[in-house]
């Protein structure tokens, strides 16, 4: 298995694309509180922070393949576009403490050093919005478990910790 910078925002990607997959179309304008984004938007998000972190290590601007639409079809079409983009750029080696990156975090400024930037900033923010779309799938119903969303733990069908099955 690769690592590196690349393959951590793709990661959670292809778990979010697998995720979608399974959410009804009508889910995707749910939201856990009236003034938080819905299920649809937090996937956008996610797609953009990956794009948000990847290109500036490259040099690049930043690209976006948010079409407009917050419903089923368009959000997974941002989703696999984002991929694709991702999988056809260089992967960058290492990260560099001595360069900077900047972006806007809310109504704040940051400015912080690769490691950072990717680690304390990037991830963090993919992860979150990516945590809300699997919050927001459960809270409405959908079977969904840890494995849909790191891809690597196993439960037999109908376990749960909580009530002791």
């Amino acid at each position: 298995m690769m690592t590196g910078p690349k393959q951590w925002l793709m990661r959670p990607l292809e778990q979010l694309d697998g995720m979608l997959t399974g959410i009804p179309d009508r889910l995707f304008g749910e939201a856990l509180a009236p003034d938080m984004f819905p299920l649809g938007t937090n996937a956008k998000i996610a797609a953009n922070f990956s794009l948000r972190g990847y290109c500036p290590l490259l040099g690049q601007d930043v690209v976006s393949f948010d079409g407009g639409g917050d419903d089923k079809t368009a959000v997974m079409q941002q989703v696999r576009q984002t991929l694709n983009h991702l999988a056809s750029l260089p992967d960058v080696d290492a990260l560099d403490p001595d360069k900077t990156e900047r972006d806007r975090a809310g109504f704040n400024e940051i400015a912080l050093p690769q490691p950072a930037f990717i680690h304390h900033y990037i991830l963090p923010n993919l992860l979150f919005h990516s945590s809300l779309v699997y919050a927001i799938a459960r809270l409405h119903g959908v079977e969904l478990g840890k494995a849909d969303f790191d891809g690597f733990h196993s439960y037999p069908s109908g376990f749960h910790f909580v009530n002791g099955n």
